[in-house]
């Protein structure tokens, strides 16, 4: 089982409290750092040992952190677009832009757009839904895709079905050039590598305000999943903002 996150008392005693009580959890990230790691590991593995479930720790965690990655991602492009006056639905500034996201990608241009996130108001925002019986796991960022995004998105999932192995994915003519795309095959990848269903996992954005990706993870055989409202509208008893 992973290690135990260092995170604040306080904070922890908040933790503990609100997954005792099967209360909703939401954290509120700007961008995906040390600090928000150590409370997704954390509220992540309380829940699963909860329900006696530490089989589920290292899928879960990898597949909330590549989902919360994936949002903070889309925001800092969204920023970066706009600096630099491109049009993502434009094929040639699309280009340009993804150039220069992928070659400014390191940890200090995490920490700056980090903080142009918070003055922009663009955020992500991961919710913990649980019980018993499944855990479901909502990220949510105020940015919404294109739909040419959506195209893009929807092609990584049905890549995805074909394989059953990341390897495989890359031998066969795989490739980086999405890294959003590439998180959800590799969530799609490790749901089936779990025997749980892909369908659970799925995208969706108003075309105005924000985009949502929802995985739902049984933890009970007998649990029969349904398609339930999307809970990203709901007031968390517990909210971290990190």
């Amino acid at each position: 089982m992973r290690e135990a996150a260092v995170i604040d008392p306080k904070l922890k005693a908040a933790i503990d409290s609100a997954i005792a009580n099967e209360h909703l959890v939401r954290i509120r990230a700007y961008a995906v750092i040390s600090a928000t790691e150590s409370g997704i590991n954390y509220i992540i593995q309380s829940i699963l040992h909860k329900y006696g479930r530490d089989d589920m720790i290292g899928p879960v965690y990898t597949s909330v952190k590549e989902l919360s990655l994936n949002g903070a991602k889309a925001n800092f492009k969204r920023i970066l677009f706009e600096d630099e006056n491109l049009n993502s639905d434009d094929d040639a500034d699309y280009e340009k832009g993804m150039g220069l996201f992928k070659d400014n990608l390191n940890e200090n241009w995490v920490l700056e757009y980090g903080k142009k996130s918070r003055e922009r108001k663009l955020y992500v925002d991961i919710f913990f839904d649980f019980n018993s019986e499944r855990l479901i796991v909502e990220v949510m960022n105020n940015r919404p895709i294109t739909q040419k995004e959506d195209i893009r998105i929807r092609e990584k999932f049905h890549t995805a079905m074909r394989y059953d192995d990341i390897a495989q994915f890359y031998i066969e003519g795989g490739d980086s050039s999405e890294g959003a795309g590439m998180g959800i095959v590799l969530v799609t990848m490790m749901l089936k590598a779990q025997e749980i269903d892909p369908h659970l996992f799925t995208i969706r954005s108003d075309y105005r305000e924000k985009t949502l990706a929802r995985v739902e993870f049984p933890l009970s055989k007998d649990y029969q999943p349904q398609r339930q409202r999307f809970i990203t509208e709901s007031n968390a008893e517990l909210v971290l903002s990190v």
